[in-house]
């Protein structure tokens, strides 16, 4: 059985605050090391749940965090920009996985109290709609892994996340790894503990296939997003398919939603392209 693993860092315990998630800043090197701790814990979860190969892809920033020398040595690495499909790169492979996990997740934009809630483009996209619905990056990585076959079998976060969860895939197995208070504070559980549930369940969801859940979206798809100001909405509507529907928001459709999935990725870079640095 083949297991992959898209690991974010704004869902680990220990982080509440963005200069946790930055190259550079304070606290970034005890962030990675805790998002190193609940990725190895996953992986010895699967490995006890009989997963032969596990493919992990930094989903994080720039996606230069994880280390391989620092990963169990189970497991196979997808590191870098640019990456085709970004957090859910190597779920399309023709090889494909049995079955997807989302590690370190957090809650879409707009979401009271979520820790360092957002989608996707923090500085650009304030919400995303998917076929009318407002949706955050677990909805979406949910449905590129469905429109690839793949299930999800397990997602980790905080507290608030759980309910988004439920929401987008019923029933799924779901790990509170920190109860969140604000946007910049959550109640931290001990780390052994963590770690001891984080290998259990991944163990337990391997060993679990119906507790896997899959999210086709439809033929066809369409995303609407409005953006954090209107010259980003300007840059994307320059998009092939991208149609401007009011001051900050766009919208486009595809019949294949992978397509659609990477029309989003470029409106992003687009629009973080236009971003004002003295007037935002």
């Amino acid at each position: 059985m083949r297991a992959y693993l898209s690991v974010d860092l704004e869902g680990i315990n220990g982080i509440v605050h963005s200069s946790q998630t930055q190259p550079g800043e304070p606290g970034y090197e005890r962030a990675v090391g805790l998002m190193h701790d609940e990725c190895n814990a996953v992986i010895e979860g699967l490995i006890d749940g009989g997963v032969e190969e596990i493919l992990v892809n930094d989903a994080h920033w720039d996606a230069r965090n994880l280390r391989i020398e620092k990963l169990h040595p189970k497991a196979t690495l997808i590191s870098g920009w640019q990456k085709p499909y970004s957090m859910m790169s190597g779920v399309q492979a023709e090889n494909k996985p049995g079955f997807a996990i989302f590690l370190g997740y957090h809650c879409r934009s707009g979401t009271a109290g979520g820790v360092l809630s957002h989608t996707y483009r923090a500085q650009v996209f304030r919400d995303v709609l998917l076929n009318g619905r407002i949706v955050g990056e677990t909805a979406l990585n949910a449905a590129l892994a469905g429109w690839f076959g793949v299930p999800v079998a397990m997602v980790t976060g905080d507290s608030m996340l759980r309910e988004e969860v439920q929401s987008d895939l019923p029933g799924v197995m779901f790990i509170v790894v920190k109860d969140a208070i604000s946007r910049y504070a959550a109640h931290m559980r001990p780390q052994e503990n963590v770690l001891a549930a984080l290998k259990y369940g991944s163990s337990q969801a391997a060993r679990s296939p119906g507790g896997w859940r899959i999210l086709k979206p439809p033929t066809p798809s369409t995303m609407r997003i409005a953006m954090v100001d209107t010259s980003m909405a300007d840059g994307a509507e320059l998009v092939p398919g991208v149609r401007r529907v009011s001051d900050r928001e766009i919208e486009f459709t595809d019949n294949d939603f992978s397509s659609l999935f990477r029309t989003m990725l470029a409106v992003g870079a687009v629009g973080a392209s236009r971003r004002d640095p003295y007037f935002s």
